[in-house]
């Protein structure tokens, strides 16, 4: 990994993309690329770690800040399909400052179209690894850090999601975001809003 510089104390690469958009190294609220760091319901800016859940946090409807009541369909912000979180709501540039963001769905995709991604391990931690195509020292490791709902986190190790900033275009419920298994990285929509994910950071 050829970490170029960083933007108010974060690592980031230049990974050659189209659009310039430079990929934090590490997720927000992780010290290393290996480590999973927090997870944040989509929209909020607080995260938890994984030793929060079932204390602090149970990742439900219940505990979803723009959640009315508890509904899974009636929300007091972000009401319509394909929504943009604003700034104030954006878990990367809350806890990251500078120009940092969470990327938007095209981001996520060019990342996946952009460079070539690899089922791998670091520091006994599964992940995916996704190189340049136009310089192969220039990559990003993202881990398999699972999904946090109803107190307790689960397929760690098995999936890695990574929040965009926009809701799904088809359910208001869903948020769109990076996915990825051993075998492929997508850009999927099949995670609730209450969900807890992995939020990486970038600048672009």
């Amino acid at each position: 990994m050829n970490i170029d510089i960083n933007n108010n104390g974060h690592d980031y690469v230049d990974l050659d993309l189209p659009s310039k958009t430079l990929w934090a190294t590490c997720n927000v609220g992780a010290s290393k690329p290996s480590d999973s760091g927090l997870y944040f319901q989509w929209g909020d800016t607080s995260g938890y770690t994984a030793d929060q859940l079932g204390k602090d946090k149970r990742f439900t409807w219940n505990d979803y800040k723009f959640s009315i009541d508890g509904s899974s369909s009636n929300f007091s912000k972000y009401t319509t399909t394909g929504a943009t979180l604003k700034l104030e709501d954006d878990a990367a540039h809350a806890n990251m400052g500078g120009d940092w963001h969470m990327p938007t769905p095209k981001q996520c995709q060019e990342l996946i179209d952009n460079t070539i991604s690899e089922w791998t391990t670091q520091y006994g931690v599964n992940g995916r690894l996704f190189t340049s195509k136009k310089d192969s020292s220039k990559s990003i490791f993202i881990p398999a850090a699972g999904l946090a709902w109803d107190g307790s986190v689960c397929i760690i190790g098995d999936d890695g999601s990574v929040w965009s900033s926009m809701l799904s275009a088809n359910f208001v419920r869903s948020g769109q975001n990076l996915d990825f298994y051993s075998d492929d990285a997508y850009l999927f929509s099949k995670y609730y809003r209450s969900n807890g994910l992995s939020v990486r950071g970038v600048i672009g």
